[in-house]
Protein backbone atom coordinates (compact mmCIF):
# COMPACT_ATOMS: atom_id res chain seq x y z
CA UNK A 1 0.00 0.00 0.00
CA UNK A 2 1.09 3.57 -0.85
CA UNK A 3 0.34 6.99 -0.89
CA UNK A 4 -0.37 9.01 -3.57
CA UNK A 5 3.14 10.96 -2.75
CA UNK A 6 4.71 7.94 -2.88
CA UNK A 7 3.61 6.38 -6.08
CA UNK A 8 3.69 9.40 -7.61
CA UNK A 9 7.97 9.39 -6.86
CA UNK A 10 7.68 5.45 -7.74
CA UNK A 11 6.84 6.47 -11.31
CA UNK A 12 9.60 9.21 -11.29
CA UNK A 13 7.11 12.20 -11.18
CA UNK A 14 6.74 15.49 -8.75
CA UNK A 15 3.86 15.05 -6.09
CA UNK A 16 1.82 17.77 -5.64
CA UNK A 17 -1.20 19.02 -3.46
CA UNK A 18 -3.72 21.93 -3.75
CA UNK A 19 -6.33 21.71 -0.95
CA UNK A 20 -10.18 22.61 -2.35
CA UNK A 21 -11.96 22.39 0.49
CA UNK A 22 -11.64 21.90 4.17
CA UNK A 23 -14.45 21.46 7.35
CA UNK A 24 -15.23 19.63 9.88
CA UNK A 25 -18.66 17.87 10.00
CA UNK A 26 -20.61 15.15 12.05
CA UNK A 27 -19.28 11.88 10.72
CA UNK A 28 -23.59 10.46 9.74
CA UNK A 29 -24.27 6.82 9.25
CA UNK A 30 -22.29 6.09 6.01
CA UNK A 31 -19.04 7.85 7.53
CA UNK A 32 -19.85 6.38 11.25
CA UNK A 33 -19.82 3.10 9.59
CA UNK A 34 -16.69 3.12 7.57
CA UNK A 35 -14.64 4.99 10.10
CA UNK A 36 -16.27 3.17 13.33
CA UNK A 37 -17.36 5.92 15.16
CA UNK A 38 -20.62 7.68 16.11
CA UNK A 39 -22.76 9.14 13.40
CA UNK A 40 -22.19 12.53 15.66
CA UNK A 41 -18.67 12.07 16.08
CA UNK A 42 -16.56 15.36 14.31
CA UNK A 43 -15.00 14.56 11.04
CA UNK A 44 -12.51 16.28 9.39
CA UNK A 45 -12.98 16.44 5.50
CA UNK A 46 -10.71 17.66 2.91
CA UNK A 47 -11.10 17.93 -0.87
CA UNK A 48 -8.14 18.62 -2.66
CA UNK A 49 -6.40 18.39 -6.57
CA UNK A 50 -3.05 16.11 -6.61
CA UNK A 51 -0.63 16.60 -9.39
CA UNK A 52 1.87 15.42 -10.91
CA UNK A 53 5.04 17.19 -12.13
CA UNK A 54 1.98 19.99 -12.60
CA UNK A 55 -0.48 18.53 -13.93
CA UNK A 56 -3.83 17.23 -12.32
CA UNK A 57 -3.69 13.61 -11.50
CA UNK A 58 -6.86 13.38 -9.34
CA UNK A 59 -9.27 14.60 -7.10
CA UNK A 60 -9.29 13.40 -3.02
CA UNK A 61 -11.34 13.69 -0.38
CA UNK A 62 -10.25 12.61 2.51
CA UNK A 63 -12.34 11.78 6.20
CA UNK A 64 -10.88 11.33 9.27
CA UNK A 65 -11.95 11.76 12.77
CA UNK A 66 -11.00 15.12 13.83
CA UNK A 67 -9.84 14.22 17.41
CA UNK A 68 -7.08 12.44 15.50
CA UNK A 69 -5.53 15.31 13.56
CA UNK A 70 -5.73 18.41 15.99
CA UNK A 71 -4.48 21.51 14.20
CA UNK A 72 -4.23 20.11 10.94
CA UNK A 73 -4.56 23.14 8.45
CA UNK A 74 -5.09 22.93 4.80
CA UNK A 75 -1.76 24.04 3.99
CA UNK A 76 -0.25 20.79 5.94
CA UNK A 77 -1.61 19.27 3.60
CA UNK A 78 0.23 21.31 0.88
CA UNK A 79 3.36 20.35 2.26
CA UNK A 80 4.31 16.88 2.35
CA UNK A 81 2.16 13.41 2.41
CA UNK A 82 -0.68 13.20 4.67
CA UNK A 83 0.80 9.70 5.87
CA UNK A 84 4.16 11.08 6.80
CA UNK A 85 2.27 13.57 8.62
CA UNK A 86 0.09 11.37 10.38
CA UNK A 87 3.50 9.72 11.21
CA UNK A 88 5.55 12.45 12.32
CA UNK A 89 2.93 14.90 13.94
CA UNK A 90 0.74 12.45 15.84
CA UNK A 91 2.15 9.48 16.26
CA UNK A 92 -0.31 7.53 13.88
CA UNK A 93 1.17 4.84 11.35
CA UNK A 94 -1.12 3.22 8.84
CA UNK A 95 0.21 -0.17 8.16
CA UNK A 96 -2.62 -1.35 5.98
CA UNK A 97 -6.21 -1.20 4.60
CA UNK A 98 -8.63 -1.59 2.31
CA UNK A 99 -9.40 -0.49 -0.92
CA UNK A 100 -11.84 -0.81 -4.24
CA UNK A 101 -11.56 0.08 -7.51
CA UNK A 102 -14.28 1.33 -10.47
CA UNK A 103 -14.34 2.38 -13.39
CA UNK A 104 -16.27 5.60 -13.81
CA UNK A 105 -16.85 9.03 -15.87
CA UNK A 106 -16.57 11.99 -13.93
CA UNK A 107 -19.31 14.54 -13.62
CA UNK A 108 -19.25 18.36 -14.31
CA UNK A 109 -17.38 19.59 -11.21
CA UNK A 110 -14.81 16.72 -11.40
CA UNK A 111 -14.32 17.85 -15.12
CA UNK A 112 -13.86 21.54 -14.55
CA UNK A 113 -11.58 20.77 -11.49
CA UNK A 114 -9.81 18.19 -13.55
CA UNK A 115 -9.52 20.04 -16.50
CA UNK A 116 -11.22 17.29 -18.55
CA UNK A 117 -14.41 16.94 -20.73
CA UNK A 118 -17.22 15.78 -18.94
CA UNK A 119 -18.09 12.40 -18.69
CA UNK A 120 -14.14 11.87 -18.93
CA UNK A 121 -13.05 8.33 -18.28
CA UNK A 122 -11.70 7.85 -14.69
CA UNK A 123 -10.94 4.98 -12.09
CA UNK A 124 -12.70 5.61 -8.44
CA UNK A 125 -10.52 4.38 -5.35
CA UNK A 126 -12.79 4.18 -2.47
CA UNK A 127 -9.91 3.34 0.32
CA UNK A 128 -10.05 2.49 4.62
CA UNK A 129 -7.19 2.20 6.37
CA UNK A 130 -6.12 1.02 9.59
CA UNK A 131 -3.02 1.90 12.25
CA UNK A 132 -0.55 -0.84 13.80
CA UNK A 133 -2.95 -1.01 16.56
CA UNK A 134 -5.85 -2.17 14.22
CA UNK A 135 -7.85 1.35 15.00
CA UNK A 136 -9.67 2.93 11.38
CA UNK A 137 -7.70 5.76 10.38
CA UNK A 138 -9.12 7.50 7.28
CA UNK A 139 -11.68 6.91 4.57
CA UNK A 140 -10.32 7.96 1.37
CA UNK A 141 -12.18 8.91 -2.12
CA UNK A 142 -9.97 9.50 -4.61
CA UNK A 143 -11.02 10.20 -8.43
CA UNK A 144 -8.31 9.59 -10.74
CA UNK A 145 -8.01 10.90 -14.75
CA UNK A 146 -8.82 7.49 -16.93
CA UNK A 147 -6.40 9.67 -19.39
CA UNK A 148 -3.23 9.76 -16.69
CA UNK A 149 -3.13 7.05 -14.45
CA UNK A 150 -2.39 3.30 -14.99
CA UNK A 151 -3.14 0.67 -12.53
CA UNK A 152 -0.36 -2.63 -12.54
CA UNK A 153 -0.30 -5.41 -10.62
CA UNK A 154 2.04 -7.86 -9.65
CA UNK A 155 0.12 -11.44 -9.83
CA UNK A 156 2.48 -14.06 -7.46
CA UNK A 157 1.00 -17.89 -7.73
CA UNK A 158 1.86 -19.16 -4.38
CA UNK A 159 3.86 -22.28 -4.61
CA UNK A 160 1.90 -23.82 -2.29
CA UNK A 161 -1.49 -23.79 -4.09
CA UNK A 162 -2.52 -26.41 -6.36
CA UNK A 163 -5.71 -27.36 -7.97
CA UNK A 164 -7.20 -30.51 -7.31
CA UNK A 165 -8.20 -32.23 -10.29
CA UNK A 166 -9.46 -35.65 -11.48
CA UNK A 167 -7.23 -37.19 -14.24
CA UNK A 168 -8.50 -36.78 -17.78
CA UNK A 169 -7.69 -39.56 -20.44
CA UNK A 170 -9.88 -38.19 -23.26
CA UNK A 171 -7.36 -35.40 -23.90
CA UNK A 172 -9.56 -32.44 -22.47
CA UNK A 173 -9.00 -30.51 -19.30
CA UNK A 174 -9.03 -31.99 -16.18
CA UNK A 175 -12.28 -30.05 -13.91
CA UNK A 176 -11.77 -29.57 -10.07
CA UNK A 177 -13.38 -31.76 -7.76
Amino acid sequence: MTSFTEDMRRRGMHPASKTLDMKVVPAGARLGRLLHVSPSEPVLVARRLRLADGETMAIETLHIRDALVPGLAARDLERQSFYELLTDRYGIVVVGGTQAIEPTVTNEDESEALGVPLHSPAFLFERVTRAENGAIVEFVRSLYRGDRYRIVTDLNRRETWRPRTRPRTDGRLATPR
